[in-house]
């Protein structure tokens, strides 16, 4: 069939031979739905519209809205999901309608819910209706519509274009508007025009031949191509003849003639017609003749690489499709049904379409990659002179593919490869360099220089691209966590999944325009974190870094072999495009003139109001070394400070969370001491709190007269028991040997904070920056350790650690022996209750003496009696002064209530304004204390003492007195017989 018509011969199918009807789905699940699908469809679909157009909505019913293109937002009802009655509305209308040309538009999102009929029995009875030509679009709305009656439907009203999509499927509300565009642009191509060719052919193979076909349809002619070449066309009522060049056919027209069969083939099946038997068969010897040109394989340009691919992704294409197409045959019924959705749409869909779409989703455009794509070829144009004059050696390229990234530049083909789009573009361009294994972590895409290299693979396998990473990836799936695949698949030391881009130092000075473009930024942040989706301008200098400290712990010894020397001087060439970027010459000042500034996570710097940070060791280190080796420091005392204040932020970030959160902890002892001996220890803590005992039992007297109440002795016990057990920790640490533990600190590392890096590794880095050995010795000493960690343990945070002033070796001794002390000291306190156990013993002891010297009932006295027995303990008192000394003086019953009356106290008769606190004791450490025992005694002085005891019992003169039992009674009744007789003999 000819490409082409003359101008004018085709045209649309006139409106007054036209219907439309719209059918729309407006239950309660399709309210999400609707506002998207009026506006998308009067946006889109509506002015495409010829003819005339019938709207209907249904729910619970089906309604008749309008005669007009456009639906209206209150046309949606709410409600079950009338289906039935819908199909049956639109058969009724194709049916008996006057025009020949339908167009039918189903719109939906669910199956049937207002009867138990099932729309089976309605699908079963349609037919073609004869002498028109009826069109069908059915778009599929969520993840539950109807995927079998829509194909089913599509298949029986169907008979017109086999090109038109099977159906038009919508999951999500983005997808809708892509669809409705397909929509509007299908109907606008598709009508009811046909052509009539003077040679019979079908439009499925194996089917009946016919010479009228729709325009847009292939046609599969079973004649000798001979028959064929002078062809006559019928158009209306026009005539053209054509002569046909007989020329290859590709592989993608032949993806487009392959799903018209596909669309014919389920048209059939779901009728229950029979299909060509031998249909399948026939697309494979196409398939299979059409792919026996072979490509050259020795030729890894991009043109014949970009072939290859290509073919490869027909191959996959054709394959699915074929494995798709036997299942909808074999298959009854699906009980997934969107399992048949996406097997129909991809097998009557070209692949690329449909994947395309997919992508889509996932939020991968092309807009800012075609704008990057301008800016690159602009400086790639620039340079191209430059860059066609490097040469390419046979060790700069990927040892899978044989190329490499100046290779791809060079070859005249190289714009073809961004005409790809960004996704295939990142895929097949060449980006050459040193493949690693880096484990995959999210904190990356937030912080590049925590990207950690656990291997790099060896000759011979020094450069990889990519190209090859990804070809590995499709022909063995990749590994599940770190999406890693082996370059060679018996060798696990050949495992990578990623590639650090690198160029050799003949090349890199040239690229360096290229390298720093957007589009190549882009490209490096693919090969080194495999994310299509974001651009990271720091990832490829860090990750270079890093991989240079990973040479720098594999390959600790000079000279190194000759693939690793190389390896380092690309490395070296590479980060040399980067290093005098304005961000890292302004860091290096900053490391160069305020080293600890420099190395603070977050310094107190800013440069251009961005705070200065030192996100991994390796920053510093790194930027070091390509500063000396563009001569911007020849001082060795410069390397020999940042070498020192970069050890002491190593143990500082490696010892941060240290025990950190552990109040049990003793992280001074478990780094500064060997593990200590408890049995001698705990014997002696034992043996002194029984010494503290004694001691407190026989100076108990002493205790009571130097504290007045038990709130006293209780303040005061805390400042005796410190006492006591700091003189029990002196003694407990005085021969515990301090000594910095090496075997445990040159093990420590800390990835996410310090980086990839380890005690071994930095010693390699004090020799690489060209240290003497009596400097590193003395770096590395450890007396110099022992600063470190002791600075590391008492400052936590990085800015306070690198503010503060580092004590010298003796200063640090100290301190770590005081903190060695105390957490020894505690461990031991917690573990024998040294404290409580300390404090209950002087407290026991006061309040032993105080029970002691309380332990008898007051005697009422007379105010001669105290003033003479006061003026003999030294007290200032008289007769004239009684009252005012002693206020709160009872007459009546003889008793102070400012001052102890008991002979023994050594308070006594001493005035004080807290006395209630002195008497509390009695009242919270005796099992009973007695109230009002003075007045009770008074009050019946002039009764016999069973009367008394009686109201003792009863507690007649104390408020809210519990009852005591007979035993308590009795054991007072003789102090209350004494006190009956001496009230009434001072009342006579």
């Amino acid at each position: 069939m000819p490409t082409k018509l003359p101008k004018g011969s085709l045209g649309p199918a006139p409106s007054s031979t036209t219907l439309n009807i719209l059918m729309v789905d407006v239950s309660g699940s399709m309210e999400p739905f609707w506002k998207s699908v009026v506006q998308y469809w009067n946006q889109y679909v509506a002015p495409t519209l010829m003819g005339h157009t019938n709207i209907y909505v249904f729910s619970t019913q089906v309604i008749f809205r309008r005669s007009g293109v456009n639906l209206h937002p209150q046309d949606f009802l709410g409600g079950g999901t009338d289906f039935i009655g819908a199909l049956q509305t639109v058969v009724s209308d194709v049916y008996q309608c006057k025009e020949r040309y339908v167009k039918v538009f189903l719109v939906t999102d669910g199956h049937h819910t207002v009867s138990k009929a099932t729309p089976e029995t309605i699908i079963e009875k349609i037919q073609c209706a004869r002498g028109k030509v009826c069109d069908v679009y059915i778009l599929g709305i969520g993840e539950d519509f109807p995927v079998q009656h829509s194909v089913d439907i599509r298949s029986r009203l169907h008979n017109g274009n086999s090109n038109l999509p099977y159906l038009f499927a919508a999951k999500t509300l983005n997808d809708l508007k892509e669809q409705m565009v397909t929509i509007s642009k299908t109907s606008s191509q598709i009508s009811d025009q046909v052509v009539k060719v003077s040679v019979k052919g079908a439009t499925l193979p194996g089917t009946d031949m016919n010479d009228t076909f729709y325009l847009g349809e292939w046609v599969y002619c079973s004649c000798e191509p001979q028959q064929a070449e002078h062809l006559t066309f019928w158009h209306g009522s026009r005539t053209f003849s054509t002569t046909l060049e007989r020329q290859p056919m590709l592989l993608s027209d032949l993806e487009d003639v392959f799903c018209q069969w596909n669309s014919l083939i389920i048209q059939r099946h779901r009728m229950g017609e029979t299909v060509p038997p031998d249909i399948l068969a026939l697309k494979e010897r196409i398939f299979t003749a059409l792919s026996r040109k072979r490509l050259k394989d020795n030729d890894n340009g991009i043109h014949n690489r970009l072939d290859r691919k290509l073919f490869k992704t027909h191959m996959t294409n054709f394959r699915t499709s074929i494995k798709n197409m036997k299942a909808i045959l074999e298959t009854k019924t699906f009980k997934d049904e969107q399992e048949l959705a996406d097997k129909v749409l991809y097998t009557t869909l070209r692949a690329g379409k449909y994947e395309a779409r997919v992508f889509h989703l996932k939020g991968h455009t092309n807009e800012e990659f075609v704008k990057d794509s301008e800016e690159f070829l602009k400086v790639f144009s620039a340079h191209k002179e430059s860059i066609q004059k490097i040469e390419t050696l046979p060790e700069d390229c990927c040892r899978i593919t044989l190329t490499s990234t100046v290779a791809d530049l060079q070859d005249l083909d190289f714009p073809d490869l961004i005409q790809l789009g960004k996704f295939e573009f990142l895929k097949q361009f060449t980006i050459t360099g040193i493949p690693v294994f880096a484990p995959k972590r999210d904190t990356v895409a937030i912080n590049p220089w925590s990207y950690t290299v656990q291997s790099m693979l060896t000759s011979p396998y020094t450069i990889l691209s990519q190209v090859a990473l990804e070809s590995f990836a499709e022909t063995s799936p990749p590994g599940e966590c770190h999406k890693d695949v082996k370059a060679k698949w018996d060798e696990e030391k050949t495992r990578f999944n990623a590639i650090v881009p690198v160029f050799p130092p003949n090349a890199a000075k040239i690229m360096e325009p290229l390298v720093h473009t957007r589009l190549f930024a882009m490209c490096v942040t693919f090969a080194i974190l495999k994310n299509p989706h974001i651009i990271d301008f720091n990832v490829h200098l860090a990750s270079l870094a890093v991989v240079w400290t990973r040479i720098l712990f594999e390959y600790p010894a000079q000279p190194r072999p000759e693939f690793v020397r190389l390896r380092v001087e690309s490395i070296e060439a590479t980060a040399a495009l980067y290093i005098n970027r304005p961000r890292y010459t302004k860091y290096w000042q900053v490391l160069r003139d305020n080293t600890a500034q420099a190395l603070m996570t977050e310094s107190t710097v800013k440069v251009d109001d961005k705070t200065l940070k030192c996100e991994s060791l390796i920053k510093p280190m790194f930027v070091l070394h390509m500063n000396q080796l563009q001569g911007a420091t020849q001082d060795v005392g410069v390397a020999a400070n940042v070498v020192k204040m970069i050890l002491l932020e190593f143990f500082g970030r490696c010892l941060t969370n240290y025990k950190a959160n552990d109040k049990e902890a003793m992280p001074f002892t478990q780094l500064f001491t060997e593990k200590l001996d408890d049995r001698d220890d705990k014997d002696y803590v034992l043996q002194f709190i029984d010494n503290a005992r004694k001691n407190a039992v026989s100076s108990s007297t002493d205790l009571l007269r130097e504290f007045y109440t038990y709130e006293d002795i209780k303040k005061k016990v805390k400042q005796i028991v410190s006492k006591q057990m700091n003189e029990m920790k002196e003694k407990l640490t005085a021969d515990i040997t301090i000594k910095m533990k090496m075997e445990k600190v040159v093990t420590l590392r800390n990835v996410s904070s310090a980086g990839d890096v380890s005690w071994n590794t930095l010693k390699t880095f004090a020799r690489e920056v060209g240290l003497t050995e009596d400097v590193i010795d003395d770096l590395f000493s450890e007396r110099s350790v022992f600063i470190y960690v002791a600075h590391a343990l008492r400052y936590r945070a990085s800015r306070n650690r690198l503010a503060a002033s580092i004590a010298d070796y003796d200063n640090s001794l100290t301190m770590v022996t005081k903190r060695i002390q105390n957490e020894r000291f505690r461990f031991l306190s917690k573990d024998l209750s040294i404290c409580k156990k300390l404090t209950h013993i002087f407290e026991t002891a006061w309040l032993d003496a105080y029970t002691s010297a309380h332990n008898v009932v007051v005697l009422p006295m007379t105010p001669q009696e105290i003033v003479s027995q006061a003026r003999q303990k030294g007290i200032d008192v008289t007769e004239a002064t009684f009252e005012q000394v002693y206020k709160r003086y009872r007459s009546d019953v003889g008793l102070l209530g400012n001052a102890c009356q008991i002979p023994a106290c050594p308070f006594y008769l001493v005035p004080c304004k807290r006395f209630n606190q002195h008497t509390s004791v009695e009242r919270c450490q005796a099992g009973v204390f007695l109230h009002a025992f003075h007045r009770l005694a008074y009050e019946d002085r002039h009764e016999n003492l069973d009367t008394a005891l009686r109201h003792f019992t009863l507690g007649t003169y104390v408020k809210n007195q519990k009852p005591l039992s007979p035993s308590v009674i009795s054991s007072f009744k003789g102090e209350l017989e004494h006190l009956q007789l001496k009230y009434r003999m001072t009342s006579l």
